[in-house]
């Protein structure tokens, strides 16, 4: 990794080239630049690495962004600064706002929420292919001791990722650089920056183990060992993932109705590391599309396993219902869990469509745009009494079944495509195509 065995010695052209490179891959890129040193000194760096690359046959377009929270007055002031900064040095700069109220507490998580939302908007709106942050080997140490507190496994342990991909793909060069490698560079050239008091505030947890770090660096525990650790973390991670890519495809089977089948055996005999990795990637694809908890998933696991406390048939963790047959689990969205009110159709390239609850695409070919076409979910929609279902599905489980869409015209059944069923004045005018979404 270019820059990840970088001590606190000047960072070179040479060096900056390295850690920079990758940003080649792109046309346009968004620089997250609060006015600290490390966002500015990314800045610097950056302005740089363009001029060296001069003569390059691709040269990603570069933009500034500066969000003003509305949490301090001489926000507005600061951020205006930065934008004479960006343009000195040949970016384009713009500033996003956080309006609204502000939470009591969580501020912090708050305001990185709102951050990003605000970036990843700017990004779709001005074709941005990437935001790129100044997050620093410091900034790594610091989450990784955060998430040890919190009893974190592996994942956490391996700190940030240096890309990744949600809301907004973000790229992280510089995690193998110090702060105050970031300092130096500014130092040298002559550029300001902006201290934010918030970093002395010993009321936001990073604030306190930032702290905690400079009394812990005499026994060697500092942000470069850290940050090596979750390097070395992060190459077991990704190891990890493979097997359970691997064992994913060899015991899951998924169905077009939105559900799929756990071979209980095979996924019994693999490493108790992969089993887990394998109901987390589940869980999100049938659930809520958050991260579960690991001590949620290990209670399921454990379930499985047959420990007394896992009696009962059937487990529900963040929207995904999990039930257990004799040789098989049945995973899939919990019917309960999905918004009862019917989504509009709106119009799209093939007909009037929308992506409904997340997991399924719906395409109605020959609606107009006079049509009053919505989804709603199975249980909550009066179907024809005694219907014999398609045999295909005459299997499936209930819960499967009041999770599946439904479509509406005018408020009134038209089908449900899954199982087969019209009502009773369905319009010949209109057919219906659903997919399911993998995610």
């Amino acid at each position: 990794m270019p820059g990840a065995d970088q001590h606190d010695g000047l960072i070179s052209q040479a060096d900056a080239g390295q850690l920079l490179a990758p940003l080649g891959d792109y046309d346009h890129l968004v620089l997250a630049v609060s006015g600290g040193s490390d966002s500015v000194a990314l800045m610097v760096l950056a302005a740089d690495w363009i001029k060296a690359c001069a003569k390059a046959p691709k040269i990603p377009k570069i933009s500034v962004l500066t969000v003003d929270h509305g949490l301090r007055a001489d926000a507005a002031g600061e951020a205006a600064q930065v934008g004479g900064w960006a343009r000195a040095l040949g970016f384009e700069h713009e500033t996003l706002t956080w309006h609204g109220a502000k939470p009591a507490s969580g501020v912090q998580a708050a305001a990185r929420e709102a951050r990003y939302a605000l970036m990843s908007d700017w990004c779709l709106a001005n074709r941005a292919a990437a935001i790129v942050t100044a997050h620093t080997a410091d900034d790594q140490a610091e989450t990784v001791l955060m998430r040890l507190a919190r009893g974190s496994g592996v994942d956490g342990l391996a700190g940030m990722l240096s890309e990744t991909g949600s809301p907004w793909p973000v790229l992280r060069p510089l995690l193998g650089v110090t702060r105050a490698q970031l300092r130096s560079v500014l130092m040298a050239c002559g550029q300001d920056w902006i201290d934010d008091p918030s970093n002395d505030d010993e009321g936001f947890e990073r604030i306190r183990v930032r702290k905690a770090l400079a009394e812990l660096a005499p026994l060697g525990l500092n942000a470069q060992s850290i940050a090596l650790s979750a390097r070395r973390l992060a190459r077991a991670r990704h190891a990890l993932e493979l097997g359970a890519a691997a064992l994913l495809r060899e015991v899951f089977v998924g169905h077009e109705a939105g559900f799929g089948e756990v071979d209980l055996h095979r996924f019994q005999a693999a490493p108790e590391e992969l089993q887990l990795r394998v109901l987390q990637r589940l869980v999100w694809q049938f659930g809520d599309h958050g991260a579960p908890r690991m001590a949620a998933l290990e209670r399921v696991a454990d379930w499985i396993a047959g420990a007394p406390e896992g009696r009962g048939r059937a487990r529900t963790v963040s929207g995904c219902r999990i039930v257990r047959r004799r040789h098989q689990l049945i995973v899939g969205r919990e019917a309960g869990r999905i918004e009862p009110v019917p989504v509009a159709l709106k119009g799209g390239k093939e007909g009037l469509e929308t992506v409904w609850d997340r997991r399924f695409k719906v395409i109605v070919h020959g609606a107009k745009a006079s049509d009053e076409l919505s989804i709603a979910p199975f249980c909550a929609v009066s179907a024809p009494q005694n219907h014999k279902f398609d045999q295909k599905f005459s299997q499936m489980p209930a819960f499967v079944r009041d999770g599946l869409p439904v479509l509406l015209d005018h408020g009134e059944l038209h089908s449900v495509p899954h199982l087969g069923i019209s009502g009773v004045n369905m319009n010949p005018r209109l057919s219906v195509d659903v997919s399911f979404m993998t995610h």
